[in-house]
């Protein structure tokens, strides 16, 4: 039984050993922030600070699946924004995407998935993202690229926290990248084309992996 036991506990530390010692860049292993607005303890009805959650959505991916919150349950994930037709920002973005989830499925983690959410939903229909996932290896079982209605785009992009316009109900063109965690928390936002930027995503998912394997959370 205590053989079984460590054998069990060993395939779920040792990826995450093996992930820290062979990746590149600074590990500084500390907590990181929480993005978005907070609601501090007031000593009555708020015991504890209460940290800003990306609220559900409901969207449909690559292969016609229907994904909410509920598909990234006891998932950390990176989001981006998106348009199939654009021809300079996004094919960069998500091919630097690419490169983090190329490591992520190298080294077998389940628990981290990715998000990429078309802001042209009128164009970007099912078929036309299952061919533009194909274009950077997508796993669709790992790495969703979603579409939706544009009402749901757009609180989705709310959701975010991303650049939104409620006049016209449309989401600004972003190449931000963010980091979700378990919980739903915004823990990081990353310049999606900047190499600098991108390090320091690969080093803090290395950091949310050990904050989570190291409290049990």
């Amino acid at each position: 039984m205590k053989k079984s036991f460590l054998i069990a506990i060993s395939v779920i530390i040792v990826p995450v050993i093996i992930f820290f010692a062979g990746s590149a860049g600074k590990q500084n292993f500390q907590h990181l922030p929480f993005m978005g607005e907070r609601i501090e303890p007031n000593g009555a009805d708020v015991k504890d600070t209460i940290f800003y959650a990306v609220p559900d959505f409901k969207l449909t991916s690559q292969t016609g699946e229907i994904i909410t919150q509920k598909t990234f349950d006891n998932k950390i994930y990176i989001a981006n924004f998106f348009f199939a037709s654009c021809k300079d920002v996004c094919p960069k973005m998500n091919a630097k995407v690419a490169t983090v989830f190329s490591k992520i499925k190298e080294q077998k983690f389940a628990e981290i998935k990715f998000l990429s959410i078309t802001v042209d939903p009128e164009n970007d229909s099912v078929p036309v993202l299952s061919a533009y996932a194909k274009k950077f290896k997508a796993d669709p079982s790992i790495w969703y690229f979603a579409t939706g209605t544009p009402d749901d785009i757009f609180k989705a992009g709310q959701g975010f926290l991303v650049p939104v316009s409620k006049e016209d109900k449309t989401i600004d063109h972003s190449q931000q990248l963010l980091l979700i965690d378990k919980e739903k928390h915004i823990r990081g936002i990353y310049d999606g084309l900047d190499e600098v930027e991108l390090a320091r995503l690969k080093d803090e998912i290395k950091v949310l992996l050990y904050e989570y394997h190291t409290n049990n959370k």
